[in-house]
């Protein structure tokens, strides 16, 4: 399902998509985008939710804005969601921002490997890389034919280094990494920059601090980086730890679609600072 928000755009860029919308560095790719002048589909599994974001953002910019639901563990629903995505017209910008939120590291507590289920295995590892390579696999013919496109793929610092207790996140990630290398050096030939994002820390609300947890909470920032639905970005507002502003992150993928080809960033990881603010 589709629901469009906003007026007609007649600025002649093609469509950015975002896969793995939250509420906040998936809003905030969206929004830079739409702030620069292009049409924006952003799919997650919350339609209502989605709406009222969609709104948000077309009010903000003056945009237009289309909300679209995905699941991204049923690759039937891949493919529906990008046939609507796709009747926009062409997708000059595919961000894939999503990932499975399960329980062991959405609670920041490791998981015994023989206590994984299988279910929760095998659906990681589709959100994080299988629905991945569906997404990329509808806009790439796009890309070829005009010469151009960005494909942009959110990463963590699970995406570099095994973590016992933690094999559902690590293995997903890893697989989507290696994807992305595949494509970026496949597709370069043809005008399309394919880059990997590594969110090395906890994403916060913009130009906001996190409060200190409570006494004996004990919380790791590297594995912070999922969603509500299980798709979009890092949650975290009790890690005690200055959370990156994601208005900010969204910067540097602006940064990286705009970036002169004669010179592609193909991975590039982002942390914060120990200053606090």
């Amino acid at each position: 399902m589709m629901r469009n928000v906003g007026s007609s755009s007649s600025s002649g860029k093609g469509i950015a998509a975002v896969v793995g919308v939250g509420p906040k560095l998936g809003r905030s790719i969206a929004r830079k985008f739409a702030h620069e002048g292009y049409t924006v589909a952003i799919l997650a599994r919350d339609l209502g939710r989605l709406s009222r974001v969609a709104e948000e953002i077309a009010r903000e910019e003056k945009a237009q804005v289309f909300a679209i639901r995905i699941d991204c563990a049923d690759p039937r629903s891949v493919r529906e969601a990008f046939e609507g995505v796709l009747s926009l017209g062409f997708v000059e910008v595919l961000v894939y921002n999503a990932y499975h939120s399960s329980s062991s590291y959405a609670s920041h507590h490791p998981t015994s490997f023989t206590h994984i289920p299988f279910q929760s295995f095998q659906t990681s590892i589709s959100v994080s890389v299988f629905a991945a390579f569906l997404c990329a696999q509808q806009v790439i013919p796009g890309m070829m034919e005009k010469g151009k496109g960005t494909i942009l793929f959110t990463g963590c610092s699970a995406s570099l280094n095994g973590v016992a207790g933690f094999s559902e996140l690590c293995c997903g990630k890893f697989a989507l990494r290696a994807l992305s290398q595949c494509l970026a050096k496949e597709y370069e030939a043809f005008g399309i920059h394919v880059a990997h994002v590594i969110i090395d820390g906890v994403v916060g609300p913009p130009r906001e601090i996190y409060i200190v947890p409570p006494r004996g909470m004990v919380v790791d920032q590297s594995f912070n980086v999922g969603g509500e639905d299980g798709e979009g970005e890092g949650e975290g507002e009790s890690s005690g730890v200055m959370g990156m502003d994601p208005d900010v992150l969204a910067q540097t993928y602006w940064y990286l679609h705009v970036q002169d080809r004669r010179a592609w960033t193909h991975e590039l990881d982002i942390r914060p600072s120990n200053t606090r603010f």
